[in-house]
Parts: structure tokens; C-alpha cells; sequence
């Protein structure tokens, strides 16, 4: 019974992450409710798995993994807040990036924004050297979102929902094993 709900979770988890990514990628935006249930499945996979997961020794004291995890997200949460005031990443990416960070713990969350920073590189890199062929974008028959994907870039705007999701899903091994 437990290997059925922990699995029911891991899809959860997946359908929600490509969702998200895929969302922001077609329309610039993530719907709050993915963010809402990426914190939720957390919960309860956290709750599920209370007696089963080691403490973390922090200053002398044993903390539970799940509290390190709440403090990692703060942590996330804090800078995403600051990257959202000085208006570098969007309200619904901010959200995004704090719930997929929750499921990372504090030593994958370092290995989760290299991966998050690196994809978002990459992303920027190919739109740019893509953009010189504009005139292939705008003049064919790519659907509607890719139009708007490079129309939104020339205005220096990414969804960076689309790497925080292939992030999440590449880290997927490492945060379903326990």
C-alpha cells in the first residue's frame, strides 16, 4: 500500500512539473494552483514518510527532514522574492521555483539551481542564435506560442518555468529515492 501511494505522489509530482513548465513555455504563465499542489504532495509525502526519513544533525541537535527541507524552501523563497521585486523573474516563477525546491533538500537544492541556472543559459543561448533566423519564425507555420516565445524574448523575458521543470524532472532520481 505504501509503494502505491509513494508512486501515486512520484506521477503527481511529474504531471504537475511538466504542467508547469510546459504552461509557462506556451503562455508565460504558471497557474497558481500547480505551485499550491507541488507544496500540498509535499506535505503529505513528508507526513507519509515521517518515521522513515533519518533527523539531520544541525548545531547539536537532531531536526527533522522535513524542517530542513521548510528552511531550504525559505531560503528559496526569500531570493525568489528579491528576484521578483527587482523584476528578473516572474510572481508565477517564483512560486514555482519555492514549491519544486521543497521536494530538493538542502544538499540537491545547490545541484538543483546549477541545473535551473545552466538550463536557463542554454535556453536564452538558443533563442538568441535562433532569433537571427526571425524572419523563418514569423513568416512560417510554428504554432502561435513559438511566435510569442521570441516575441517575449526581444523584450528580455524567458519563462524560466521551462528549465525550473526540466531541472525537476532531471533531479526526480535523486528527490524519489529515500
Amino acid at each position: 500500500m505504501s509503494l502505491l501511494i509513494l508512486t501515486a505522489i512520484a506521477l503527481a509530482f511529474v504531471f504537475l512539473v511538466i504542467f508547469g513548465a510546459l504552461s509557462d513555455l506556451s503562455t508565460f504563465r504558471i497557474p497558481n494552483w500547480v505551485s499550491y499542489w507541488l507544496v500540498i504532495l509535499f506535505v503529505a509525502q513528508s507526513i507519509f514518510l515521517w518515521g522513515s526519513t533519518p533527523d539531520v544533525l544541525i548545531f547539536s541537535v537532531m531536526v527533522p527532514a522535513f524542517v530542513v527541507n521548510l528552511a531550504v524552501g525559505l531560503v528559496v523563497f526569500i531570493v525568489s522574492l528579491v528576484f521578483w521585486g527587482r523584476g528578473y523573474i516572474g510572481g508565477g516563477d517564483a512560486k514555482y521555483l519555492v514549491a519544486t525546491s521543497l521536494w530538493m533538500g538542502p544538499v540537491g537544492v545547490v545541484e538543483f539551481m546549477v541545473l535551473v541556472s545552466a538550463l536557463s543559459v542554454v535556453m536564452a543561448l538558443l533563442l538568441k542564435v535562433s532569433a537571427n533566423w526571425g524572419f523563418l519564425i514569423h513568416e512560417g507555420r510554428f504554432p502561435g506560442f513559438v511566435r510569442r516565445l521570441y516575441a517575449k524574448f526581444e523584450d528580455n523575458k524567458l519563462p524560466f518555468g521551462f528549465p525550473i521543470g526540466l531541472a525537476a524532472l532531471i533531479m526526480m532520481p535523486q528527490v524519489f529515492t529515500a
